[in-house]
């Protein structure tokens, strides 16, 4: 019994330090207790930025990525509508050194260029929304550098034709359009700010590359100004195809065709679209006849030609501003509003008969035009799901290609008939007045009501 029980103080021994073993026991339990929680705040922090991200799966509104994006699509705008815009330089050069030539026939060169930036746009917004944007990127911009190097070689019309006004033109076309699709991938409630950046690059283009032109024929002759233009656009085409991209690639194929009889079937898009062609009629008059329509007044050409540059710069801050007064005010409501204002210097501009009020006019004229330039897709991208944006603004600049055809070469018959250039001004307004009314209409068929932000 004694062996027993002596057996037995040591069980005791063993369990007073029990205590201790709990005592660990429970520190563990605190410790994992500790642990889960401490595991549980790491998932309640993760779990927020998750709810940051959900709205991510939607256009982000900036960011270095889609501020990068919108620098890019400039960039190509410079090379596209910028280079397009300096075509009143062009105007009066091959006016003095066509012999035999008409304004209006000289006309059709700049009417060719613009209207095919703006014809290609639906088979161009049906390879975007079908996934084959870089193709058309890297194919257009080959094209287009090679079209500027052959101009230099050029002597008579029908050559500068079907250089600068089909091969230009086409290229131009498959390049504008898949940036202005890329847009709304980034942007949507700053999507109309965004767009009035983009189109900053045109009104760069538009200011820069007339004196550039205009001092570069004096200074080495027209075939290396060409040249020299070409290795610019060159630099700036590959600039945009590197940085620029949408958000999320459509995937290939995935665009139907059945998608284009709903874009006809739409009211508000279809009227927007007609407005928009009456305003090419007349918009864009004044700026292509300003140098022409200088020296007709006495004023030499080597200062002529700075009412293109005064237009396109004042156009810069219309297109700049107007994107950030639409995001509060809509932009059907900014663009009638400065498109009223560019009907007025529409008719205005052939009354002035001195250099200074014509440079007045031309820079009123350029800030209201280059509001509506800057925010001519914004509304387009509101009146249609995302899945068809390249298509509808593909078919809207379709539609408008025939304004910008016809306008120009219209106005150059009317100059030389027997009302001049006061009559072709009453010819450009007019039209400009009218197609604000028909934009209006489509904000009418699109929201129900006249007033209200659109």
């Amino acid at each position: 019994m004694a062996s027993t029980s002596g057996s037995a103080a040591p069980t005791l021994d063993i369990t007073v330090p029990a205590s201790p073993t709990i005592s660990h026991d429970k520190r563990d339990d605190d410790q994992d207790a500790i642990d889960e929680k401490t595991i549980q705040e790491v998932n309640e922090d993760s779990e927020k930025p998750k709810e940051v991200e959900a709205p991510a799966t939607g256009p982000p509104d900036g960011g270095f990525r889609a501020w990068l994006v919108v620098a890019g699509v400039s960039a190509s705008g410079l090379c596209t509508f910028g280079f397009a815009n300096t075509f009143g330089v062009f105007q009066a050069y091959y006016t003095q050194e066509l012999d035999g030539v008409t304004q209006s026939a000289i006309a059709w060169i700049g009417s060719l260029q613009y209207c095919l930036i703006f014809l290609p746009g639906l088979i161009s917004g049906h390879l975007t929304d079908n996934g084959y944007i870089r193709q058309q990127l890297i194919v257009a911009s080959i094209v287009l550098v090679v079209c500027i190097f052959l101009v230099a070689e050029c002597k008579t019309l029908w050559q500068l034709v079907l250089c600068q006004g089909v091969g230009i033109g086409i290229s131009s076309g498959f390049i504008f359009s898949p940036g202005m699709a890329m847009i709304p991938t980034w942007f949507h409630v700053r999507r109309a700010r965004a767009y009035g950046i983009v189109a900053i690059g045109s009104s760069i283009g538009g200011t820069v590359l007339p004196i550039v032109l205009r001092k570069l024929f004096d200074a080495v002759g027209f075939k290396w100004t060409i040249r020299i233009l070409g290795f610019i656009i060159m630099a700036l085409l590959l600039f945009y195809i590197l940085v620029a991209r949408p958000r999320v690639y459509p995937k290939k194929g995935a665009g139907g065709d059945s998608s284009i009889s709903v874009i006809l079937k739409n009211k508000p898009v279809m009227i927007y679209a007609i407005g928009a062609t009456v305003i090419w009629f007349g918009l864009y008059n004044p700026l292509t006849f300003f140098d022409v329509y200088a020296q007709h007044i006495g004023i030499p050409k080597s200062r002529s030609f700075y009412t293109i540059v005064c237009a396109n710069a004042a156009s810069g801050v219309g297109r700049f501003s107007s994107g950030f007064m639409a995001d509060y005010f809509g932009a059907v409501n900014v663009l009638v509003v400065f498109t009223f204002v560019a009907a007025i210097m529409c008719f205005a501009w052939p009354y002035a008969h001195s250099f200074g009020p014509l440079l007045v006019i031309a820079a009123i004229y350029g800030i209201a035009s280059g509001a509506f330039i800057g925010l001519l897709p914004s509304p387009i991208t509101r009146m249609v799901t995302p899945n068809l944006i390249g298509r509808t603004i593909g078919l809207s600049c379709m539609i408008m290609s025939v304004g910008t055809l016809v306008g120009n070469p219209i106005a150059g018959e009317i100059i030389t008939g027997p009302g001049g250039f006061e009559a072709a001004g009453g010819y450009a307004g007019g039209t400009v007045l009218l197609a604000c009314a028909i934009i209006l209409l489509s904000k009418r068929a699109a929201t129900g009501k006249w007033t209200g932000k659109f």
